[in-house]
């Protein structure tokens, strides 16, 4: 590829990557700081600790309590947030462009200067696990779960973010003291800002904020999972049964991620997928049917979900593989495809009117692949993609087994 594909990602005094994506046509940014930290890295004893340590670095620092750090972002009109999921944890702010320095204050601040208070740890101990039970009452959030297990076994990629109960009760503070200080260094970190602030300032701030950061140099890698697409059973008292079908996907950041976009919209991407439109519109089996993709940075896999009646199950398990099979054997026609292609521009054009998807969509790519590609590039590469491609790519993935997970009375 040429050079001008990519953004010029840029690298403070400190040794910090950050890049801004610039823009004043409103008075408000986003800042996140992306680590290299997440359910993938974490060994089986220690299931839940990433997730464990965005909680508690909420709760309080040397300068701030709990309530001071929410408070200081509130009262401004604006939102501190974080979540933790397979490959990165993002910590947020979304705030007015002149509140900025104090968005960098807390942000830094909660990074830098936990204070792991033993009784806090243990409140929000509590916390986590009222939000694993939370979770696993809903059976969707479960179908969701077990989909991964269908996809990867036993692979620290199928792990939920969560953790389990029986890894979060153990995990003590020394545990989460040791694995803040080698996760969160200045190399594992990656600073995605947009909107309403130039490089000269954003550069000042990071200076200012980020200077005495962690100078560790550890940064995590993961092996490559093998797929089993196992066949998994969950038996819940629920009115419906829940239903995903698993297969493979595609990875993070490469050309067949177009594609794989592409073939997801016609199959069960939107209203007008097959999917969507033979079981709901046609056949009114279920209410609630889309597919969508599980990519990692270095693998991927797709997931096909359904909820409905016990009654319809069979029926609607086999017009599932029918669809399945008839695009396999036949592929996707050019009506099909077109009407896809363009779906998947505009949502990426609509998904870029806002800073903060600008800032997250910028951020993965700066921490997981080292590069950010140029949205007009993206939407030049889209544009590249054609029919034989996507139907090329959707026998490769459906020629395979595929996986099934059932949630419900079974």
């Amino acid at each position: 590829m040429s050079e001008n594909v990519f953004e010029e990602i840029k690298v403070a005094k400190n040794g910090i990557r950050y890049f801004l994506e610039e823009h004043h046509s409103f008075p408000s940014l986003s800042i996140g700081v992306f680590v290299k930290s997440g359910s993938c890295y974490e060994e089986e004893k220690f299931q839940g600790i990433a997730h464990f340590i965005e909680h508690t670095v909420f709760k309080g620092t040397k300068k701030r309590n709990a309530f001071e750090i929410s408070r200081e972002i509130e009262k401004l009109g604006g939102e501190i947030n974080a979540y933790t999921s397979s490959e990165h944890t993002l910590f947020y702010v979304r705030l007015l462009a002149k509140d900025v320095e104090k968005g960098f204050d807390v942000l830094s601040d909660i990074l830098k200067n936990p204070t792991f208070e033993d009784s806090l740890i243990e409140k929000e101990r509590g916390v986590i696990l009222e939000e694993i039970q939370e979770y696993f009452d809903d059976p969707q959030d479960i179908c969701q779960t077990e989909a991964l297990k269908s996809i990867w076994g036993d692979s620290s990629a199928a792990n939920s973010p969560l953790g389990v109960e029986g890894t979060v009760k153990k995990i003590m503070v020394d545990d989460l003291k040791n694995y803040f200080n080698k996760f969160f260094n200045s190399n594992n970190i990656f600073i995605s800002v947009a909107g309403d602030i130039n490089d000269k300032l954003l550069n000042k701030l990071i200076d200012r904020y980020f200077s005495d950061f962690n100078k560790e140099k550890f940064v995590p890698d993961i092996d490559k999972p093998s797929f089993v697409f196992e066949n998994r059973r969950f038996e819940k008292d629920t009115a419906q049964i829940h239903i995903a079908f698993t297969f493979k996907g595609s990875k993070l950041f490469s050309r067949e991620n177009v594609v794989s976009t592409i073939f997801n919209t016609i199959l069960g991407g939107n209203m007008s997928s097959r999917l969507f439109q033979k079981l709901r519109e046609e056949r009114g089996l279920a209410y609630t049917v889309y597919t969508y993709p599980v990519r990692l940075s270095n693998t991927g896999g797709t997931v096909i979900y359904v909820s409905t009646t016990k009654n319809s199950q069979r029926e609607v398990e086999n017009i599932i593989m029918g669809e399945v099979e008839n695009i396999r054997r036949d592929g996707v026609s050019q009506a099909e495809f077109e009407d896809a292609k363009s779906f998947v521009s505009g949502n990426l054009i609509l998904g870029l009117e806002s800073s903060p998807s600008k800032m997250q969509r910028n951020g993965i790519q700066g921490l997981l692949l080292g590069k950010i590609k140029k949205s007009e590039k993206l939407l030049e590469e889209i544009e590249s993609v054609g029919l034989d491609e996507v139907n090329s790519y959707a026998k490769n993935v459906l020629d395979t087994k595929l996986g099934q997970v059932v949630v419900g009375k079974i």
